[in-house]
């Protein structure tokens, strides 16, 4: 049942490939322009923007078949969940833009498959344990054979998550299924980051998602803290980004700056903001004179501002942009890339950029709180930073 797609190997240009290029590119005799290596680069990276795939999260004996398993099932993850197509239902009846925000586990199932009730009591178990914590799980049922005899499992076995029969095997389609049991745990922000683990895998894979930042534990409703529509891409946004919220922000370090450079200690218990751009983006051009209006009405509030310029970007053109009014905050040059590296610059690659421009808000206490946000939610999303406490450490009076 597998089919072509984004993730399938040889499909999508990874980080590595691009860079490959880049470099294979920059060493050659016959190229001296350095700008036509760059706009090679960026030719390739638009492969990986547009099929968006990620590292594998878990590791290969955490899923039937190992390595060799159906490149169908690998190449969901890292994408949004399908919708699932359910027509009947034991239990109260949901779907996954209901539980967005909570951890979900999909487990695809029938009475006849002697390895699915097998794992039932494993299944019980972990909603037993989690499901007060964030996590929600579905059963969907095979929608050929079996269902007449589902309601008697549902009540035998104790399950205590909705099973439903999936409809005219829509569901088993759309997530290029293969073979019964299969589990596909789907993470806070609708992304698919585990498609086909074994059944006593499921637990491990759901703490670790639970433990992420967004939701869940700590007293919380498990929702996302801010609502998907206001980042850009909205439930697609790049996996990348939404990883590291609720993570302290990474060190900032820069050599090179437009503006005043700022000081090692200028985020210390402030709001900050900062934008990735690069010049040869249409939208950092022309959203450039919105952002400085943005700066001067936030800045007087104690918010810092800070540009990050991709590293291969034309700095004399960066540099160009702004004329005598110069920048409207500081713009740092990213760092290049650690050796053998992906292409992009140190920065972008910790925080999850593949695009310019991309913005993120960090809180008082350091960490990352929005990733990829809306122009438009900026704002509204700082003010809310602006309302809390900052954070006393232990220890002091």
């Amino acid at each position: 049942m597998s089919r072509l797609g984004a993730g399938d190997p040889g499909f999508a240009a990874r980080d590595d490939e691009v860079w490959a290029v880049y470099s294979e590119v920059a060493r050659s005799p016959h190229l001296k322009n350095r700008h036509a290596a760059v706009l090679l680069l960026m030719v390739s990276i638009v492969v990986v923007i547009t099929t968006p795939s990620i590292a594998q999260d878990f590791p290969d004996d955490h899923f039937f078949s190992g390595a060799d398993r159906p490149a169908g099932l690998k190449s969901l993850e890292g994408k949004a969940a399908p919708p699932l197509a359910l027509d009947a239902w034991i239990g109260d009846e949901t779907s996954l833009e209901d539980l967005r925000g909570k951890v979900v586990v999909v487990d695809f199932w029938a009475t006849w498959c002697g390895p699915c009730m097998a794992a039932i009591p494993k299944n019980i178990e972990l909603v037993e344990k989690h499901g007060k914590d964030g996590l929600a799980f579905i059963g969907v049922h095979d929608s050929r054979n079996g269902w007449d005899t589902a309601d008697a499992v549902v009540s035998e076995k104790g399950i205590n998550y909705p099973v439903a029969r999936d409809a005219d095997g829509a569901s088993v389609k759309a997530y290029n299924l293969g073979f019964w049991p299969t589990y596909v745990v789907i993470d806070r922000q609708g992304v698919v980051r585990a498609a086909g683990l074994l059944p006593d895998k499921v637990g491990s894979v759901v703490e670790t998602l639970l433990a992420e930042p967004g939701g869940g534990g700590g007293g919380t409703s498990g929702k996302a803290e801010f609502p998907i529509d206001w980042y850009v891409g909205g439930s697609k946004r790049l996996p990348g980004l939404a990883r590291t919220e609720g993570r302290p922000a990474p060190e900032f370090k820069a050599e090179e700056w437009i503006g005043t450079p700022l000081e090692p200690d200028a985020m210390e218990g402030r709001v900050t903001v900062l934008r990735f751009v690069s010049p040869i983006s249409r939208r950092v051009r022309t959203e450039m004179p919105a952002w400085r209006s943005t700066t001067e009405r936030l800045a007087p509030q104690g918010v810092a501002f800070v540009g990050v310029c991709d590293h291969l970007a034309d700095w004399k053109r960066m540099r160009s942009m702004f004329g005598e009014a110069g920048p409207p905050f500081p713009i740092a040059r990213d760092l290049p890339p650690e050796e053998a590296g992906p292409p992009l610059g140190r920065l972008a690659t910790t925080y999850g950029v593949r695009r310019w421009p991309t913005t993120v808000v960090i809180d008082r206490n350091g960490r990352v709180r929005a990733a990829g946000i809306e122009d438009a939610r900026v704002a509204e999303v700082v003010g809310r930073l602006l309302a809390e406490p900052i954070e006393t450490p232990a220890g002091d009076s």
